[in-house]
């Protein structure tokens, strides 16, 4: 790739058997042991391997499953706020992406590693892993994890019952947005205009400024110990690497997920979020010309991090899309 210059019936038998194994595919109990915080209160942390990559999970609940996944520079822990009130009636499981977080990273940048729809396939082997891979299953994305949500619904459309893309451009709508407003994305220039590693060694010691610069540049902001837990994630070694390849592998990974949806649109109920102060309507109306059944929403007052942001709306609209 060129990189451009800047059946839930099964599945409480299967989480209960998850939770007793849950570290036997992570290295048993030294590593569970050593392993930093980075879960979810009241949610049992378990490992799926994908591809041979050991992907982390939390999961909790009970009935049809809802995944949950985060954006960059975040973990799982982006829905504190949220996963637990959304248990009642679903089994919630939220995931790690490939490489942040407690979950391991690729072993190669080779173009395929961290496109949004190998990140799906990391999503469908929890899936699996926890018992619903012959189920419908419902999808929620933030960011990055919007972009990984939409690839998921586009591939594996026939086991996916509602999808939900919050603050995230669908597809190559992103890389219009880049190339229009390449002051407003500044860290994409700065990930994808910089050769063999500089970006990464410019960060190394220093994740504290350079992550929080990202979170504070529209004043609300993650709260200060998500904050922390956030730079500690990515401080870890092959952390910050993974982020970046998100972005540089997006040029040719979104065309990729685009022509999935131009194949047929979306059928399924969806839900296009964006906080007031930054993507609006926006979201609900590019994802309008790739699904069928698209409701928009706009979270009040909020910038982009709308899951700590405004949590409850958030609740409050998976609540109404999960009706539907």
């Amino acid at each position: 790739m060129t990189k451009r210059q800047r059946s839930w019936p099964v599945a409480a038998a299967a989480v209960a058997l998850a939770a007793t194994t849950m570290f036997t595919a992570a290295g048993g109990a030294a590593e569970a042991a050593a392993t930093p915080p980075g879960g979810l209160p009241g949610f049992t942390d378990g490992y799926a391997l994908s591809d041979g990559l050991r992907i982390h999970y939390a999961v909790a609940g009970h009935g049809p499953a809802l995944v949950l996944l985060h954006g960059w520079p975040e973990t799982l822990q982006a829905w504190g706020q949220i996963a637990p009130a959304l248990t009642a009636n679903r089994t919630v499981i939220a995931v790690d992406l490939r490489g942040l977080g407690r979950s391991q990273p690729a072993g190669s940048d080779e173009y395929g590693t961290y496109t949004a729809l190998t990140l799906a396939a990391d999503v469908r082997s929890v899936v699996e892993h926890l018992g619903f891979g012959d189920a419908e299953i419902a999808v929620a994305g933030h960011d990055v994890g919007g972009a990984v949500a939409l690839a998921y619904a586009a591939r594996y459309r026939d086991q996916v019952d509602h999808l939900a893309v919050l603050e995230a451009p669908p597809t190559t709508w992103y890389l219009q947005l880049v190339a229009s407003k390449p002051n407003l994305l500044s860290w994409d220039s700065f990930v994808n205009g910089q050769a063999n590693g500089v970006t990464e060694q410019l960060v190394a010691g220093r994740e504290k400024v350079f992550y929080g610069s990202v979170y504070n540049r529209d004043g609300r902001a993650p709260s200060a110990r998500n904050q922390r837990e956030y730079v500690a994630a990515y401080s870890r070694p092959g952390s910050t690497h993974a982020g970046f390849e998100f972005f540089r592998q997006q040029d040719q990974g979104e065309h990729d997920v685009q022509a999935l949806l131009d194949s047929a649109p979306l059928a399924m109920p969806v839900l296009g979020l964006g906080g007031q102060n930054s993507m609006r309507g926006s979201v609900g109306e590019d994802l309008g010309k790739v699904a069928s059944h698209v409701t928009t929403a706009v979270a009040p007052n909020a910038n982009h991090w709308v899951l700590e942001e405004e949590p409850q709306f958030i609740v409050d609209q998976l609540r109404q899309l999960l009706a539907t």
